[in-house]
């Protein structure tokens, strides 16, 4: 028979330490290596619609000439059906409001509609000017303030739309430097002390032609006065510059970059010019031409440039003939996912400056080091805090201490690890991380990584090289190198090798409904993972090994990562005694199927062996019946001693009732959500199947001993007559 070990030569344990276990001592393999290697594969989650957190910002014009304009005030409708339309239609959007004249009104983003009707009541009122450069500073304070209050996580998948609305060109638009205005240029006096008296000032000439000279319509221009913080909010100084084309496209390029700056989803600002025919406006307001400075293609101009400084749409709304103009495309979408990043994480080794380190509890701390600060390298928890004891190194300074329980700086009395990520909430709450996302910051590392590694997990870090080696941060972590310790040489040659190849999208059967799925698959390939001999008796040898993925949506930008893991067992104690001893764990779905395919022979093989009825399907009950009969109550198999009790807990941890292996059928299986992730219970332990099949071979050999063989009876004498 073909035994299971010849055809996998990376799936089974040679040793391992178990409870009870009795141990054969294995063969001496010769220059055997402590590196291991993972393949298989991995494909995403299906498709995904992606819902973005929305934030609509209205800057409304509430300039006098509007009661011109727009007299019957049909631009509230407008605004209302659009605010209702968002409001109940995306539970995830919020409304923000800028009014402005020569003042700037504001309301923070909100849901409450109390909060937002003055801005959408035509009796709020109107104002004199029509400020463009201080309603777009405005927003850019309202919108930078937000992003900072939601932190790194929300701001990432959240999308700023910025709707500016008016019906005229800005007002007042300043020329840099103290000039003469109209009044100055009529009476009498040399007002700028340059000696010239009003006609004979060339500052006086064409005062009214407003295209030239537009500081001549506010005297705001020229006034050596203070201008009080209340008013046009951003006239700084004295007789600035001020509302110019250049500066307002300034500012809404200012807006643009708070996408860069803090990661921000998306960020664009649509423009929307109120206008009516000149003899509506004039019907209502006669003179109004000249009193307001209509100029519709000035206007046109600079709002049209807004717009495509903002990434966003110019809209000229005629208020006679159109309604309900206002449209923010906020509607979801669906995007393939795509495989971001792949980290291998030895649990059981750790980082010592440039050398490997054991850590015999995967609490991050070596043993040596837990040795040195008389903390327990049994148990991640010294002093049962709940507290890493990890965790309370790092931050010993700010109070804590990995040994005494009287000394976390915050209390802790739950520690429940709501995203996975290996930082309990009370951990992320000192930290002031993010409880619900495993990637606060959004830069690709865990944010237990990243206090693993020494890096900020509220800051966007990745592509930093804080060592100045050469390497960035997040390509050391993949690599297994130091991000903190010049170790280039160290990364050319021994790095963690992640080999990935794209198949594209495929047809995959959800092993959970039977449906098939179009999710995007890749074949991995990580190669180099260094083991360590864990000396602990209990779990001598064992190195669990995690593969965190994370995917987020193809060419979609601000959405944050959703992390999956998988993990697996393997043992190494030394030159003499690694398991799997080629080094390779091969999880491939062809793979899978040969094994499940040699688990069934040989059970078939058992079956047959005569002591079970004829064209029997053996159940898991027969089998241990069997071994309860016919097998010693300690068991040779795989070069150790098993109790009964042993092989029966490993036949149901393994096996159905009906002996079916519970085995995956694709290797993506074993990738399980970062936050429902629970090492018992997920991690894939195929040695523990190399067992049941030694098992199954040994008790094959046993049926013919056990079988009893029927003694012939002799014939009856006949009876006399």
């Amino acid at each position: 028979m073909v035994r299971l070990a010849l055809i996998l030569l990376s799936l089974f344990v040679l040793s391992c330490t178990e409870a009870g276990l009795e141990r054969i001592p294995p063969p001496v393999a010769e220059d055997l290596d402590n590196l291991l290697r993972i393949k298989g594969e991995f494909c995403t989650e299906p498709s995904t619609e992606i819902v973005f957190p929305v934030k609509a910002l209205f800057i409304l014009d509430q300039s006098a000439s509007l009661q011109c304009m727009d007299s019957q005030n049909r631009r509230f409708p407008a605004i209302n059906a659009a605010v209702n339309n968002l409001l109940s239609t995306q539970p995830n959007a919020q409304i923000g409001f800028v009014g402005f004249s020569s003042w700037a009104r504001e309301q923070g983003f909100t849901r409450d509609r109390d909060a937002i009707a003055n801005f959408t009541d035509p009796g709020a009122g109107l104002g004199p000017a029509t400020d463009y450069q201080g309603a777009l500073a405005t927003a850019l304070r309202i919108i930078e303030r937000d992003i900072l209050e939601v932190g790194p996580s929300e701001r990432a998948r959240t999308r700023y739309i910025v709707n500016f609305v008016s019906d005229g060109v800005p007002e007042p638009r300043c020329l840099a430097g103290c000039e003469d205005t109209i009044t100055d240029c009529g009476d009498g006096e040399d007002n700028d002390g340059d000696g010239l008296v009003d006609a004979a000032d060339p500052d006086c000439a064409n005062i009214n032609d407003f295209a030239e000279r537009p500081d001549s319509l506010y005297g705001v221009c020229n006034t050596t006065q203070e201008i009080p913080d209340d008013v046009y909010v951003d006239f700084n100084g004295i007789c600035p510059e001020y509302n110019q084309t250049p500066q307002i496209l300034q500012r809404v390029q200012q807006l643009m970059d708070l996408k860069d700056i803090y990661s921000v989803g998306d960020i664009t600002l649509n423009t929307t010019l109120l206008f009516s025919p000149q003899e509506v406006v004039e019907a209502i307001c006669p003179g109004a031409s000249t009193q307001f400075g209509y100029d519709k293609p000035f206007a046109t101009a600079i709002m049209q440039a807004m717009a495509n400084t903002g990434n966003g749409t110019f809209r000229d709304i005629n208020l006679t003939t159109q309604e309900n103009f206002f449209t923010l495309d906020v509607t979801s979408f669906e995007a393939d996912l795509a495989l971001t990043s792949l980290v291998a994480h030895n649990e059981h080794s750790v980082l010592e400056g440039r050398s490997l380190g054991v850590d015999s509890d995967g609490d991050g701390i070596s043993d040596q080091e837990e040795i040195d600060i008389q903390s327990n390298r049994r148990v991640v928890d010294t002093d049962e805090d709940n507290y890493s004891d990890l965790f309370e190194l790092r931050f010993r300074k700010e109070g804590f201490d990995p040994g005494d329980p009287a000394k976390p700086a915050l209390v802790c009395d739950d520690d429940r690890d709501s995203d996975g990520d290996g930082l309990n909430d009370c951990e992320e709450a000192f930290l002031k991380t993010s409880p619900i996302q495993p990637d606060t910051d959004g830069d690709g590392i865990l944010d237990y990584l990243e206090l693993l590694y020494g890096l900020d997990p509220l800051v966007d870090d990745a592509l930093n090289d804080l060592d100045f080696d050469g390497i960035s941060n997040i390509e050391e972590i993949r690599a297994g190198t130091n991000p903190l310790v010049p170790d280039a040489d160290r990364y050319r040659a021994e790095r963690i090798g992640n080999g990935i190849t794209d198949l594209g999208l495929q047809e995959v059967e959800n092993p959970q409904n039977g449906r098939m799925e179009e999710r995007h698959c890749y074949n991995f390939d990580v190669r180099d993972i260094p083991m360590v001999v864990t000396p602990i008796p209990d779990q001598q040898g064992l190195n669990r090994i995690l593969l965190y993925t994370s995917e987020r949506p193809a060419k979609v930008a601000g959405v944050t990562g959703d992390y999956r893991v998988a993990c697996f067992e393997a043992f190494y104690n030394g030159p003499s005694a690694k398991s799997p001893e080629s080094g390779l764990i091969d999880i491939s779905n062809e793979n899978l199927e040969r094994i499940r395919a040699l688990i069934e022979f040989e059970l078939n093989e058992l079956g047959n062996c005569g002591y079970f009825p004829e064209e029997t399907d053996l159940s898991r009950s027969q089998v241990e019946e069997y071994m309860e009969a016919c097998m010693p109550t300690r068991i040779p198999v795989a070069g150790k001693l098993l109790r009964r009790e042993e092989i029966r807990d490993l036949l149901r941890k393994n096996f159905d009732g009906d002996n079916i292996p519970r085995l995956p059928i694709r290797g993506l299986e074993l990738f399980v959500p970062i936050q429902n992730f629970e090492e018992e219970r997920d991690c894939f332990r195929l040695w523990e199947i190399e067992l049941l099949s030694a098992f199954i071979e040994e008790a094959s050999a046993a049926c013919a001993a056990c079988i009893e063989p029927t003694e012939p009876t002799e014939p009856a004498e006949p009876s006399d007559p």
